[in-house]
Protein backbone atom coordinates (compact mmCIF):
# COMPACT_ATOMS: atom_id res chain seq x y z
CA UNK A 1 0.00 0.00 0.00
CA UNK A 2 2.82 2.32 0.91
CA UNK A 3 4.59 1.62 -2.38
CA UNK A 4 1.38 2.27 -4.29
CA UNK A 5 0.86 5.63 -2.55
CA UNK A 6 4.46 6.66 -3.22
CA UNK A 7 4.10 5.66 -6.86
CA UNK A 8 1.01 7.81 -7.17
CA UNK A 9 2.84 10.77 -5.67
CA UNK A 10 5.78 10.35 -8.05
CA UNK A 11 3.43 10.00 -11.01
CA UNK A 12 1.63 13.19 -10.00
CA UNK A 13 4.95 15.03 -9.76
CA UNK A 14 5.86 13.99 -13.30
CA UNK A 15 2.53 14.99 -14.85
CA UNK A 16 2.27 18.51 -16.36
CA UNK A 17 0.85 21.08 -13.95
CA UNK A 18 -2.28 23.04 -14.69
CA UNK A 19 -2.00 26.76 -15.28
CA UNK A 20 -3.70 27.44 -11.97
CA UNK A 21 -1.50 25.11 -9.84
CA UNK A 22 1.83 25.59 -8.11
CA UNK A 23 4.27 23.00 -6.78
CA UNK A 24 5.67 22.64 -3.25
CA UNK A 25 8.42 20.29 -2.07
CA UNK A 26 7.81 18.52 1.23
CA UNK A 27 10.48 19.40 3.80
CA UNK A 28 11.70 17.35 6.75
CA UNK A 29 9.23 17.40 9.64
CA UNK A 30 6.39 18.87 7.59
CA UNK A 31 2.87 17.49 7.64
CA UNK A 32 -0.02 18.00 5.24
CA UNK A 33 -1.56 20.28 7.83
CA UNK A 34 1.58 22.47 7.89
CA UNK A 35 1.59 22.79 4.09
CA UNK A 36 -2.15 23.49 3.97
CA UNK A 37 -1.79 26.27 6.59
CA UNK A 38 1.14 27.82 4.75
CA UNK A 39 -0.85 28.14 1.52
CA UNK A 40 -4.20 28.95 3.10
CA UNK A 41 -5.98 25.83 1.85
CA UNK A 42 -7.58 22.80 3.48
CA UNK A 43 -5.96 19.42 4.02
CA UNK A 44 -8.79 17.89 2.01
CA UNK A 45 -7.86 20.04 -1.00
CA UNK A 46 -4.26 18.80 -0.80
CA UNK A 47 -5.41 15.19 -0.57
CA UNK A 48 -7.76 15.52 -3.57
CA UNK A 49 -5.26 17.40 -5.76
CA UNK A 50 -2.48 14.89 -5.10
CA UNK A 51 -4.49 11.62 -4.71
CA UNK A 52 -2.95 11.02 -1.29
CA UNK A 53 -4.04 7.70 0.25
CA UNK A 54 -2.50 8.21 3.68
CA UNK A 55 -2.75 11.82 4.93
CA UNK A 56 -0.68 10.98 8.01
CA UNK A 57 2.41 10.21 5.97
CA UNK A 58 4.11 12.13 3.18
CA UNK A 59 7.60 11.47 1.93
CA UNK A 60 10.27 14.14 2.42
CA UNK A 61 11.20 15.54 -0.98
CA UNK A 62 7.84 14.74 -2.51
CA UNK A 63 6.40 17.39 -4.77
CA UNK A 64 2.78 18.30 -4.12
CA UNK A 65 0.45 20.45 -6.15
CA UNK A 66 -1.26 23.36 -4.42
CA UNK A 67 -3.82 25.76 -5.94
CA UNK A 68 -1.90 28.60 -7.58
CA UNK A 69 -3.31 32.12 -7.49
CA UNK A 70 -4.31 33.84 -10.71
CA UNK A 71 -1.58 36.47 -10.98
CA UNK A 72 -0.96 39.07 -13.66
CA UNK A 73 2.49 40.59 -14.00
CA UNK A 74 2.72 44.34 -13.64
CA UNK A 75 5.47 46.71 -14.76
CA UNK A 76 7.28 46.54 -11.43
CA UNK A 77 10.46 44.55 -10.92
CA UNK A 78 12.58 43.78 -7.87
CA UNK A 79 16.26 42.85 -7.92
CA UNK A 80 17.03 40.54 -5.01
CA UNK A 81 19.63 42.07 -2.68
CA UNK A 82 21.73 40.28 -0.06
CA UNK A 83 19.58 39.50 2.96
CA UNK A 84 16.28 39.64 1.03
CA UNK A 85 13.74 36.90 1.69
CA UNK A 86 10.61 36.22 -0.29
CA UNK A 87 8.48 37.14 2.71
CA UNK A 88 10.31 40.48 3.07
CA UNK A 89 9.88 41.28 -0.63
CA UNK A 90 6.19 40.36 -0.52
CA UNK A 91 5.62 42.56 2.53
CA UNK A 92 7.47 45.49 0.93
CA UNK A 93 5.16 45.49 -2.10
CA UNK A 94 2.05 44.39 -0.17
CA UNK A 95 1.54 41.17 -2.10
CA UNK A 96 1.54 37.52 -1.05
CA UNK A 97 4.53 35.21 -1.22
CA UNK A 98 2.36 32.77 -3.16
CA UNK A 99 1.72 35.29 -5.93
CA UNK A 100 5.46 35.99 -6.22
CA UNK A 101 6.19 32.28 -6.39
CA UNK A 102 3.52 31.64 -9.02
CA UNK A 103 4.58 34.61 -11.14
CA UNK A 104 8.29 33.77 -11.06
CA UNK A 105 8.10 29.96 -11.10
CA UNK A 106 9.62 29.58 -7.62
CA UNK A 107 9.25 26.23 -5.84
CA UNK A 108 10.99 27.07 -2.56
CA UNK A 109 9.59 30.03 -0.61
CA UNK A 110 12.70 30.06 1.57
CA UNK A 111 15.19 30.57 -1.22
CA UNK A 112 15.74 33.35 -3.73
CA UNK A 113 18.97 34.03 -5.58
CA UNK A 114 20.84 37.28 -4.91
CA UNK A 115 20.80 39.33 -8.10
CA UNK A 116 17.70 37.60 -9.42
CA UNK A 117 15.10 39.94 -10.92
CA UNK A 118 11.57 39.11 -9.81
CA UNK A 119 8.45 40.17 -11.64
CA UNK A 120 5.90 41.86 -9.41
CA UNK A 121 2.13 41.39 -9.61
CA UNK A 122 -0.01 44.12 -11.13
CA UNK A 123 -1.48 44.90 -7.70
CA UNK A 124 1.95 45.53 -6.14
CA UNK A 125 2.21 48.84 -4.29
CA UNK A 126 5.35 50.51 -5.58
CA UNK A 127 7.28 52.74 -3.15
CA UNK A 128 7.19 56.46 -3.84
CA UNK A 129 10.38 58.01 -5.19
CA UNK A 130 12.56 59.57 -2.53
CA UNK A 131 11.84 63.24 -1.85
CA UNK A 132 14.41 65.50 -3.46
CA UNK A 133 14.67 68.78 -1.55
CA UNK A 134 15.39 71.96 -3.51
CA UNK A 135 17.87 74.43 -2.07
CA UNK A 136 16.49 77.79 -0.94
CA UNK A 137 18.54 80.82 -2.00
CA UNK A 138 17.65 83.68 0.34
CA UNK A 139 17.29 87.16 -1.14
CA UNK A 140 18.90 89.83 1.07
CA UNK A 141 16.32 92.27 2.43
CA UNK A 142 13.36 90.23 1.13
CA UNK A 143 10.06 90.54 3.02
CA UNK A 144 8.42 87.64 1.20
CA UNK A 145 9.43 84.28 -0.26
CA UNK A 146 7.63 82.39 -3.03
CA UNK A 147 7.61 78.64 -2.38
CA UNK A 148 9.21 76.59 -5.18
CA UNK A 149 8.67 72.90 -5.91
CA UNK A 150 10.58 70.72 -3.47
CA UNK A 151 11.00 73.41 -0.80
CA UNK A 152 9.82 72.82 2.74
CA UNK A 153 8.91 75.26 5.48
CA UNK A 154 11.92 74.09 7.48
CA UNK A 155 14.30 74.81 4.59
CA UNK A 156 12.84 78.28 4.04
CA UNK A 157 13.04 79.14 7.73
CA UNK A 158 16.64 77.94 7.92
CA UNK A 159 17.66 79.90 4.79
CA UNK A 160 16.27 83.15 6.19
CA UNK A 161 17.42 82.35 9.74
CA UNK A 162 13.89 82.37 11.13
CA UNK A 163 12.15 80.02 13.57
CA UNK A 164 9.69 77.72 11.81
CA UNK A 165 7.09 78.76 14.38
CA UNK A 166 7.44 82.38 13.25
CA UNK A 167 6.67 81.47 9.63
CA UNK A 168 3.66 79.46 10.73
CA UNK A 169 2.35 82.32 12.87
CA UNK A 170 3.06 85.10 10.35
CA UNK A 171 1.29 83.26 7.54
CA UNK A 172 -1.46 81.63 9.62
CA UNK A 173 -0.64 78.16 8.28
CA UNK A 174 -3.10 75.48 9.39
CA UNK A 175 -0.88 72.62 8.17
CA UNK A 176 2.85 73.47 8.04
CA UNK A 177 3.53 70.17 6.25
CA UNK A 178 1.43 71.23 3.26
CA UNK A 179 2.69 74.46 1.74
CA UNK A 180 1.57 74.81 -1.87
CA UNK A 181 4.02 75.67 -4.62
CA UNK A 182 3.69 79.33 -5.57
CA UNK A 183 2.55 80.44 -2.11
CA UNK A 184 4.04 83.77 -1.02
CA UNK A 185 5.14 83.64 2.59
CA UNK A 186 5.65 86.67 4.79
CA UNK A 187 9.15 86.73 6.28
CA UNK A 188 8.34 89.55 8.70
CA UNK A 189 5.23 90.90 10.32
CA UNK A 190 3.81 93.72 8.15
CA UNK A 191 2.10 95.34 11.13
CA UNK A 192 5.40 95.36 13.04
CA UNK A 193 7.15 97.41 10.37
CA UNK A 194 7.90 101.00 11.15
CA UNK A 195 4.88 103.11 10.26
CA UNK A 196 5.85 105.76 7.76
CA UNK A 197 4.36 109.10 8.72
CA UNK A 198 4.34 111.44 5.74
CA UNK A 199 6.39 114.56 6.44
CA UNK A 200 5.62 117.99 5.08
CA UNK A 201 8.18 117.42 2.37
CA UNK A 202 6.54 114.12 1.33
CA UNK A 203 3.06 115.62 1.44
CA UNK A 204 4.20 118.56 -0.62
CA UNK A 205 5.71 116.19 -3.14
CA UNK A 206 2.47 114.24 -3.42
CA UNK A 207 0.37 117.41 -3.62
CA UNK A 208 2.57 118.74 -6.38
CA UNK A 209 1.96 115.64 -8.48
CA UNK A 210 -0.78 116.57 -10.93
CA UNK A 211 -2.89 113.92 -12.54
CA UNK A 212 -3.38 114.46 -16.25
CA UNK A 213 -6.99 114.94 -17.39
CA UNK A 214 -8.48 112.44 -19.77
CA UNK A 215 -7.70 113.09 -23.44
CA UNK A 216 -11.35 113.12 -24.51
CA UNK A 217 -14.10 115.44 -23.32
CA UNK A 218 -16.79 112.82 -23.96
CA UNK A 219 -17.93 110.84 -20.95
CA UNK A 220 -16.41 107.41 -20.83
CA UNK A 221 -18.85 104.59 -21.61
CA UNK A 222 -19.86 102.32 -18.77
CA UNK A 223 -17.38 99.52 -18.28
CA UNK A 224 -18.61 96.00 -18.91
CA UNK A 225 -18.30 93.31 -16.25
CA UNK A 226 -14.92 92.13 -17.52
CA UNK A 227 -13.59 95.26 -19.13
CA UNK A 228 -9.83 95.50 -19.48
CA UNK A 229 -8.43 97.98 -16.91
CA UNK A 230 -7.27 101.22 -18.46
CA UNK A 231 -3.91 102.77 -17.67
CA UNK A 232 -4.54 106.50 -17.62
CA UNK A 233 -3.45 108.82 -14.86
CA UNK A 234 -5.53 110.37 -12.05
CA UNK A 235 -7.52 113.45 -13.02
CA UNK A 236 -6.96 115.76 -10.07
CA UNK A 237 -4.44 116.68 -7.41
CA UNK A 238 -4.23 114.81 -4.13
CA UNK A 239 -5.10 117.21 -1.35
CA UNK A 240 -7.60 115.45 0.89
CA UNK A 241 -7.05 114.48 4.53
CA UNK A 242 -4.64 111.54 4.79
CA UNK A 243 -5.71 108.24 6.39
CA UNK A 244 -2.66 105.98 6.25
CA UNK A 245 -3.19 102.23 6.42
CA UNK A 246 -0.54 99.49 6.32
CA UNK A 247 -0.70 96.69 3.74
CA UNK A 248 2.44 94.57 3.79
CA UNK A 249 5.39 96.90 3.04
CA UNK A 250 3.08 99.67 1.76
CA UNK A 251 1.47 102.67 3.45
CA UNK A 252 -1.80 103.43 1.63
CA UNK A 253 -3.52 106.85 1.96
CA UNK A 254 -7.01 105.40 2.34
CA UNK A 255 -8.70 108.78 2.49
CA UNK A 256 -7.55 109.79 -0.99
CA UNK A 257 -8.95 107.15 -3.33
CA UNK A 258 -9.98 108.64 -6.69
CA UNK A 259 -11.98 107.16 -9.55
CA UNK A 260 -10.11 106.94 -12.83
CA UNK A 261 -11.40 105.31 -16.02
CA UNK A 262 -13.19 102.41 -14.34
CA UNK A 263 -10.45 101.98 -11.74
CA UNK A 264 -9.55 103.65 -8.45
CA UNK A 265 -6.19 105.21 -7.65
CA UNK A 266 -4.61 106.05 -4.31
CA UNK A 267 -1.30 107.67 -3.26
CA UNK A 268 1.01 105.20 -1.55
CA UNK A 269 4.41 105.05 0.12
CA UNK A 270 6.68 102.04 -0.30
CA UNK A 271 8.95 100.57 2.38
CA UNK A 272 11.64 103.16 1.58
CA UNK A 273 9.17 106.04 1.96
CA UNK A 274 9.07 106.74 -1.77
CA UNK A 275 5.79 108.06 -3.19
CA UNK A 276 3.94 106.06 -5.83
CA UNK A 277 0.37 105.45 -7.02
CA UNK A 278 -1.60 102.25 -6.59
CA UNK A 279 -4.61 101.39 -8.78
CA UNK A 280 -7.35 98.80 -8.20
CA UNK A 281 -9.88 97.65 -10.79
CA UNK A 282 -12.70 95.88 -8.95
CA UNK A 283 -14.52 94.55 -12.03
CA UNK A 284 -11.37 92.79 -13.25
CA UNK A 285 -10.03 92.16 -9.73
CA UNK A 286 -6.58 93.38 -10.73
CA UNK A 287 -4.00 95.73 -9.28
CA UNK A 288 -1.37 98.07 -10.75
CA UNK A 289 1.24 100.53 -9.52
CA UNK A 290 3.55 103.21 -10.85
CA UNK A 291 7.27 102.61 -11.11
CA UNK A 292 10.19 104.84 -10.17
CA UNK A 293 9.71 106.86 -13.37
CA UNK A 294 6.02 107.45 -12.62
CA UNK A 295 4.72 105.22 -15.45
CA UNK A 296 2.22 102.47 -14.82
CA UNK A 297 3.33 98.85 -14.73
CA UNK A 298 1.25 95.92 -16.01
CA UNK A 299 -2.18 95.05 -14.60
CA UNK A 300 -2.07 91.75 -12.71
CA UNK A 301 -4.13 89.71 -10.31
CA UNK A 302 -3.08 90.16 -6.66
CA UNK A 303 -0.54 87.54 -5.60
CA UNK A 304 0.59 88.21 -2.03
CA UNK A 305 -1.80 88.14 0.85
CA UNK A 306 -1.54 91.86 1.53
CA UNK A 307 -2.40 92.60 -2.13
CA UNK A 308 -5.47 90.35 -1.91
CA UNK A 309 -6.51 92.02 1.35
CA UNK A 310 -6.09 95.48 -0.18
CA UNK A 311 -8.20 94.64 -3.25
CA UNK A 312 -10.84 92.97 -1.10
CA UNK A 313 -11.08 95.92 1.32
CA UNK A 314 -11.24 98.51 -1.46
CA UNK A 315 -13.80 96.66 -3.57
CA UNK A 316 -16.03 96.10 -0.56
CA UNK A 317 -15.86 99.78 0.33
CA UNK A 318 -16.37 101.01 -3.25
Amino acid sequence: MRKTGLALLLLTALLPLSATAATVTVRSGETLSDIADRYGISVGTLIRMNNIRNPDHVEVGSRLQVPGPTVTAGKGRHRVAPGDTLADIAARYRVSSRSLMALNGLSNPNHVEVGQTLKLPSNAVMPRPAFQPVAVKPIPGATEHTVAKGQTLTQIAKAYKLPVASLISLNQLSDPNKVEVGTRLYLSNPSAQTTITPTRETTATQTAVKIQPAATSKPAPKAKAKAKPTQTKPSQSLAKNADWRTYGPLQVDWGNWQKMGGSEVVPTLNAQGQALYLAVNCSARKINATGADGSWKTWAAPQSRFEKDLVKDRCQAA
